[in-house]
């Protein structure tokens, strides 16, 4: 929609006539016949942008006018085409866009034939009023969609909209020509020019009426006259603007919109002091605080054609801050006081001190500071370059005093004369039940301001105790008789539904404890409770003492009052397992065998071979010989011994010779991997091969594989076919060879079973390991050492070093 905008505004320029673009302006040219928009660089194009975007008429005038004023299709098309090379909408878009949705008008532009100027002013927006002209949501604009306004004074390119109705039915569009004058069609010229809109519609009503409409007379026929289009005026603005120049624009822009389009005044510019001259002649002196503080509009007059717009510089400026509504800079007039300062700035916050303002004034030598008292306020007058300083309220209460602890309602409360201790505690409600009252805590301030305590034991002295009197700032602390007891509790774990750490009351009993746990679970053993008591005095004489009393308690005994035995403090209550009592227990078979999936362990005893003939024994692609374990890890086995664990289980995927190192990397994480050499597993069930299976177990038959894998310090580490009888030498081989940093003695061959088997030397004789399916060759690198090679002229000085070491030897022992 902006850019149809644009569009439009570029059409109208060009309506006015290109061809004076740098010098007169459009509106003197009506005949474009002669055109030609190839003539013209985007430069200039984009120059018009900045030159002319006041107006009102909607695409399709627009379209029409350019024809009307003898423009060639040919030159309308290619004016489409360069407004769509350099950035804008479509063609279509220009076109084909209707009045009702793209007439937005009143925009306003400078219109000097010059790209905007770069804002010479930095903004200061804490100047009152400046973010009138620095908010892009706030945007000043002339409404075109209103009636003309009262005393609105017509001239030429106005367009007026005459409708006779009634006995006659008529419409006119005219214009007021160059002369002032519209001319009726069959009545002749009506001269319009400085007329107002009603004095307007009174002579074109009296003129019909005595030619062409006389039932206008006898009120048989009615005339309405409206303002249609609207010309186009010419402003300037000079003085402490920021933009100051000649802007046409819109017959009805106002001062405030005027005053938008040239950014405001300058950060020297006054907001209080505006003039708008009009005939060499003062027509209004425009106070923008009326409109900024009281939302007046009455100095937003509609401006006229050859109106100048001045911004002095400000006369008299201060600066407020601190605890009011709005701090900045703020513009007062003559004879102004503080209080009108106060009221522009929103008045006090919440917070502030209001008895006093430090003021900070400026004299024709030095500076010097102002106590302004709040009795001054309405008389202080203000004086130009003041600095107004409100300051925060002290956190600080004149007649508080406060009481906390073991009191129904603790907080502050008013210290009022003869306050004591006895009536805030009542103004309190009184004393909790848990109350210590042998030694109440006042904290208090003494007159210079050092911190001391005074304590009242309301046991003793009752009168003389009640009635100390409170002073301001005093703190009353009621201690609580728990704050010297430690807290007590008592543990219940074991097999109950819920076990907890519960508080400790007196007389709590083991049924208490039980039903507060949610009973006795089902592996529970009623018949062996076990109660853990602390032993406060141990006899640590003794090498062997006790350290704690053990209480067992069977609940189904004949002893009715074996539940009601009493818990003391800290206590811990054991419901021990029913001997025999287990869950069933599970292991999961999986790959390569016939019935593969989830078995019950029948035995404690049970092993692999067992699972294994359950399951229907292997499938013909199984690899027979090694089955993986993987096994939830058990807290016996150390870090370092699990680490060595990982490093040699290399093929646990059923598919393939090692799984992916991240997928392998989450299964560590959560599992203990077992390899064993199913083939003796299986030949003697009594080999330590077959293992005793334990709950949560997954077995794992891999299928059978007939790959190598050669991974670590080889030049192309990779998967090749197992070749029979051939060693680890050969492998390494195929693989590229050792690259520099391989470790060439500790290669080693690891079997899918997990062993492992490495280099072996014998003198200077190697002996390589043989290499099954599916096992991997494993290259490590070199351990890093910060030593390096001794060079060439090293290794001759050492040389020589060790030559004059003989012959001295061989000197002194001759």
């Amino acid at each position: 929609m902006k850019k149809v905008r644009t569009t439009v505004i570029f059409i109208i320029m060009l309506i006015c006539g290109l061809s004076s673009f740098a010098q007169n302006g459009f509106l003197d040219f009506k005949d474009l016949s002669n055109v030609n928009i190839d003539n013209y660089s985007d430069k200039q194009i984009l120059s018009l942008y900045n030159q002319a975007q006041a107006s009102g008429f909607s695409n399709s005038e627009l379209i029409s006018k350019l024809s009307d004023k003898g423009m060639p299709p040919s030159e309308i098309e290619k004016l489409k085409t360069r407004l769509e090379s350099i950035g804008f909408k479509k063609q279509s878009d220009i076109s084909n866009h209707t009045s009702s949705s793209s007439e937005e008008v009143g925009h306003m532009y400078d219109t000097s034939g010059k790209a905007p100027p770069v804002e010479p002013f930095q903004n200061d927006n804490s100047i009152f009023g400046s973010e009138l002209f620095t908010s892009n949501s706030l945007v000043f604009e002339p409404n075109l969609r209103i009636p003309a306004p009262a005393g609105y004074v017509l001239g030429p390119d106005d367009e007026l909209i005459i409708s006779v109705y009634g006995y006659s039915e008529k419409k006119y569009n005219l214009t007021i020509n160059e002369s002032g004058e519209i001319y009726i069609p069959n009545v002749g010229p009506v001269y319009l020019n400085g007329l107002s809109i009603e004095e307007a519609s009174q002579q074109i009503k009296t003129k019909l009426a005595s030619t062409i409409y006389r039932a206008i007379n006898t009120g048989k026929t009615k005339v309405a006259v409206t303002l249609g289009k609207i010309r186009s005026i010419r402003v300037t603005v000079i003085g402490q603007a920021k933009k100051p120049g000649t802007y046409t624009v819109s017959s009805l822009t106002t001062l405030y919109n005027i005053l938008y389009l040239c950014g405001g005044p300058t950060s020297m510019g006054s907001y209080r002091d505006i003039e708008v001259i009009r005939g060499n002649q003062l027509k209004r002196r425009a106070d923008l605080y009326d409109f900024l503080v009281d939302g007046n509009q009455k100095d937003n007059i509609i401006l006229q054609e050859g109106d100048v717009i001045r911004i002095p510089y400000y006369k008299k400026r201060v600066t407020l801050s601190g605890n009011v509504k709005r701090e900045g800079k703020f513009e007062l007039l003559e004879n102004q006081t503080f209080n009108d300062l106060l009221r522009y700035s929103g008045g006090f916050t919440d917070n502030a001190y209001k008895g006093a303002v430090t003021v900070i004034r400026i004299t024709d030598s030095v500076k010097k500071i102002i106590d302004l008292s709040s009795d001054d306020f309405k008389d202080f007058v203000i004086s130009g370059s003041d600095q107004y300083i409100v300051r925060k309220l002290q956190d600080e209460f004149a007649n508080r005093v406060f009481i906390s602890g073991s009191v129904l309602r603790p907080g502050p409360y008013q210290l009022t004369p003869g306050l004591t201790i006895a009536s805030l505690i009542q103004k309190a409600g009184g004393f909790k039940r848990d109350a210590y009252i042998n030694r109440i805590s006042i904290f208090r301030y003494l007159e210079n301001k050092m911190p001391t305590m005074v304590s009242v034991d309301l046991n003793s002295d009752k009168q003389n105790n009640e009635n100390l009197q409170l002073v301001k700032d005093d703190s009353v602390a009621v201690h609580s008789i728990f704050e010297f007891h430690d807290s007590n509790y008592v543990t219940i774990e074991g097999n109950v539904r819920k076990p907890s750490t519960l508080p400790w009351r007196q007389n709590l009993s083991l049924r208490d404890v039980l039903l507060a746990s949610g009973g006795i679970a089902e592996s529970g053993d009623s018949t062996n409770i076990e109660i853990t008591r602390r032993i406060k005095n141990a006899n640590v004489d003794i090498i062997n003492h006790n350290e704690s009393e053990i209480l067992n308690i069977n609940l189904e005994s004949k002893d009715e009052k074996a539940e009601d035995v009493t818990l003391e403090p800290y206590d811990i209550v054991i419901v021990k397992t029913l001997p025999g009592f287990s869950t069933q227990r599970t292991v999961l078979l999986t790959g390569e065998v016939k019935s593969p999936g989830r078995y019950g362990l029948q035995k404690s005893g049970d092993k692999i071979d067992d699972i294994i003939k359950r399951a229907g024994g292997f499938k013909a692609s199984a690899d027979s010989s090694s089955i993986t374990i993987r096994r939830s890890i058990q807290s016996d086995l150390s870090t370092v011994e699990r680490e060595k664990l990982f490093q040699r289980i290399l093929n646990i995927n059923p598919d393939s010779i090692s799984l992916h190192p991240r997928v392998r990397e989450e299964i560590y994480k959560s599992y203990d991997l077992i390899n064993v050499d199913l083939t003796k597993a299986l030949a003697d069930p009594k080999s330590s091969e077959n293992l005793i299976l334990e709950d949560g177990d997954v077995l794992t038959i891999s299928r059978n594989s007939n790959l190598v894998k050669i991974s670590g310090e080889v030049y192309n580490p990779t998967i090749i076919p197992y070749k029979e009888n051939k060693n680890l030498k050969y492998y390494v081989q195929q693989a590229g060879n050792f690259t520099p940093y391989a470790r060439k003695t500790g290669a080693l061959v690891i079997y899918p079973d997990g062993k492992a088997a490495s280099v072996k030397h014998f003198l200077f004789f190697k002996s390589y390991p043989h290499v099954t399916p599916r096992s991997e060759i494993f290259v490590p690198q070199k351990n890093k050492s910060n030593k390096s090679r001794l060079g060439i002229g090293e290794m001759a000085l050492i040389v020589s070093a060790m030559g004059i070491l003989s012959n001295v030897i061989i000197n002194i022992t001759k």
